[in-house]
């Protein structure tokens, strides 16, 4: 089993509103490998097939595509995301896809499909928790349609009102992709709010 701190396990358990017993917590954890990435360290890269259940364990991790020839930046993973390529998990397909650690350092948890899907079949527990989890993750989405919503200038406001860890955590690039705005424009708006 690996080792880990009570912090994690908390967080683990407040991840969703579906609290895991923690012998749960114990057994998912016993399946589990720790893995270090680098700051902007990729984890899964566009094309590859990565069939492994992932867990964020520290750090911030982002989550990018392509639109054209546009990298975009759909979202972040925090302490306690549960993550995959939804793509190799369930069709078996290359990622669409780049999952990588932001400007600091990560580390992340590996469960292989198989320990995962086991774990499913072996527990009504583990099975509501998922659900729980994936039902999270549908509703922060649909927050994150609400909140990054309006002006740009509007978008960035909330960003730095709701999400002020992923503005420290990623470039100025990164920030203004995922806020669908040019750099440029990202820098007028940054200056306009200094001087307020």
């Amino acid at each position: 089993m690996m080792d880990t701190d009570t912090d994690f396990r908390d967080i683990l358990r407040n991840e969703g509103r579906f609290a895991p017993s923690n012998a749960l917590i114990d057994k998912l954890l016993m399946y589990s490998e720790e893995i270090r990435l680098k700051p902007g360290g990729v984890l899964i890269g566009y094309g590859q097939t990565d069939t492994n259940i992932y867990i964020v364990k520290e750090g911030i991790i982002q989550l990018l595509y392509f639109k054209g020839e546009k990298e975009v930046t759909f979202g972040f993973a925090f302490p306690g995301t549960f993550m995959c390529s939804p793509q190799s998990v369930y069709m078996n397909h290359p990622s669409v896809m780049q999952i990588e650690s932001c400007r600091i350092a990560s580390s992340v948890l590996r469960i292989s499909k198989a320990d995962f899907f086991s774990l499913m079949k072996q527990s009504h527990e583990f099975s509501l928790w998922m659900f729980d989890i994936a039902m999270g993750q549908f509703y922060t989405s649909e927050l994150k349609m609400i909140q990054i919503n309006g002006s740009a200038e509007d978008r960035y406001r909330n960003l730095l009102k709701f999400r002020p860890d992923i503005a420290s955590a990623i470039s100025a690039n990164r920030m203004a992709s995922y806020l669908n705005v040019t750099p440029s424009w990202l820098c007028k708006i940054r200056k306009k709010l200094l001087y307020e």
